[in-house]
């Protein structure tokens, strides 16, 4: 079974903001899609990527939204992107060095995701693709959705007012009305292999107009941890990647699961059967990376990270947080981030 396709929360929010400002039924249609619904606080939680897809298909056609990727996107900027990659893109002297920057880092914001540039005479082309099969409908967003984010890294460096020669889809549906007076002398080609967007070739030497960050100076960034960061290329890594954003719900249960790896309860744990684990243990493993990354990196009361993780009882957290590791929640905080 291949590993679960999914992507950075923060990415949606541009949506349900854009959906709330015109009085969408949000909440509703995160429900019907199976999406947890308390996502703002966790930009960088992981979401199922079909289950999304459908959401923003539904609310959009039930809402008479044109172009809606497009509309949303307009003022994506290289900040809303995962923190290593901005803080690489921050000390980067050049659009090429921050592309093979994004290159690298791009599993932060989708695991199936993968760029790459080609250059013919004068021009340079900047290629995106998410390696797994949609329908229609869903790759002309998912196209949308990638193309935006190449524009948002080429503008810092070229303007916000900058528009590709070309833009190549994978999806066969053109651009609408919206689209085309949002570039006006682009070319669209359809039926690519790859999305992607052209560029003249000098582009890619200039250094940024603005940074993402402000670095002071002398500062070096480590890198190497993001890089070699855990990308959900397995299955069971990529369940627990997309399920952990659901835990402040309750805990999730395996029919749920099931449903966001596109199989049956059955087929689902001989899967995992496969990789010396079961549904329970999965969950728990779920629970304790999610717990022990919050005891690190934040300072948050105990007791509200025991109902983040879905617990009722807070007793019931610190617990099952002492069999895993021998010691309490609040002392394994202060064994990692000593006074």
């Amino acid at each position: 079974m291949k590993p679960i396709p999914s992507f950075r929360a923060a990415h949606l929010m541009p949506y349900i903001d854009f959906l709330l400002k015109v009085g969408a039924p949000v909440e509703r249609g995160l429900c019907r899609a199976k999406l947890p619904t308390q996502l703002r606080e966790h930009p960088d939680a992981y979401l199922p990527q079909i289950p999304t897809l459908s959401f923003l298909k539904e609310i959009s056609r039930n809402e008479g939204i044109e172009d809606f990727g497009v509309q949303v996107l307009q003022g994506l900027m290289m900040k809303d992107f995962s923190e290593p990659f901005v803080i690489a893109a921050s000390v980067s002297p050049t659009l090429k060095t921050t592309l093979d920057k994004f290159r690298e880092l791009v599993h932060l914001e989708d695991n199936y995701l993968s760029v790459w540039i080609t250059a013919a005479g004068t021009t340079a082309r900047l290629h995106i693709v998410n390696s797994f099969a949609l329908e229609s409908q869903d790759l002309h967003y998912e196209d949308w959705n990638e193309i935006m984010v190449l524009i948002a890294i080429v503008r810092t460096f070229a303007g916000q007012t900058w528009v590709p020669e070309e833009i190549g889809l994978r999806s066969y549906i053109p651009p609408g009305r919206f689209t085309s007076e949002q570039f006006p002398n682009t070319h669209f080609v359809v039926g690519q292999d790859a999305a992607g967007i052209t560029l003249p070739l000098e582009l890619l030497s200039r250094p940024p107009l603005i940074q993402a960050v402000q670095m002071n100076a002398g500062d070096t960034p480590d890198l190497e941890p993001a890089i070699h960061t855990e990308s959900a290329q397995d299955f069971p890594a990529s369940l627990k990647r997309v399920l952990a954003p659901y835990l402040g719900d309750g805990y999730p249960e395996v029919q749920l699961a099931a449903e966001l790896a596109g199989t049956s309860v059955r087929t689902l744990q001989r899967r995992l059967q496969q990789y010396n684990t079961n549904y329970s243990e999965l969950i728990k493993q779920t629970r304790f990376e999610v717990a022990s990354r919050l005891l690190r990196n934040t300072d948050e009361k105990i007791i509200d990270i025991a109902y983040e993780l879905g617990y009722e009882d807070p007793a019931h957290f610190t617990r099952a947080f002492g069999q895993l590791t021998g010691v309490s929640p609040s002392e394994y905080r202060r064994q990692r981030c000593p006074q």
